[in-house]
């Protein structure tokens, strides 16, 4: 099915089912963009584990991955994965990625929305990532879903020989009361 012809996006967590169809779009994925971390290779080099990965996310507390399902066939993956240390469990990690096909169509801010309810029930009141300094559309992304930067990781991510800023961007799913530290 082409990306136009589709008009029904659904979002859910993924299933050890699932597997198999999910190493092979991150595959794909990490093929499209220079803007991950991860190389295609070093995704999950099997389907038995990516099986492990879809059972990690489901067991730990108050971590998700999502993906956005065109038919058959996932088109997007959101990942949310909380501090699981006392002093940092009130915050999580998050990070986003669609096909190229379907981007515009407003289907990374369903999955963002998607785990900020998830991060919400779980108790989550900080949501950071980190985005390459040259990602543009994704820095422009998150902050209009209220992300705001707080910092710069200089030279902390190496694309094809050349070393990359990342923008430490985060935000709060509710106000807090800081403590003298946080003046």
């Amino acid at each position: 099915m082409t990306p136009d012809a589709v008009t029904d996006i659904t979002i859910r967590e993924a299933r050890e089912r699932d597997a198999r169809s999910l190493k092979q779009f991150g595959e794909r994925l990490l093929a499209e963009t220079p803007f991950f971390h991860r190389l295609p290779a070093e995704r999950a080099g099997s389907v038995e584990e990516m099986e492990v990965v879809i059972r990690s996310m489901r067991a730990a507390p108050c971590c998700a991955l999502m993906n956005a399902w065109s038919g058959g066939d996932p088109v997007g993956e959101a990942i949310l994965v909380a501090g699981q240390l006392d002093r940092i469990r009130h915050t999580g990690t998050v990070g986003i990625g669609v096909l190229q096909a379907y981007n515009g169509r407003g289907i990374a801010r369903r999955l963002m929305h998607r785990l900020e309810q998830v991060a919400m029930e779980g108790g989550i009141v900080r949501l950071e990532l980190t985005v390459m300094a040259t990602n543009e559309r994704a820095i422009a992304f998150y902050r209009r879903q209220g992300y705001q930067e707080e910092g710069r990781k200089i030279a902390s991510v190496r694309v094809d020989g050349n070393y990359v800023d990342e923008l430490l961007m985060a935000k709060l799913l509710r106000p807090v009361r800081r403590g003298d530290g946080g003046r």
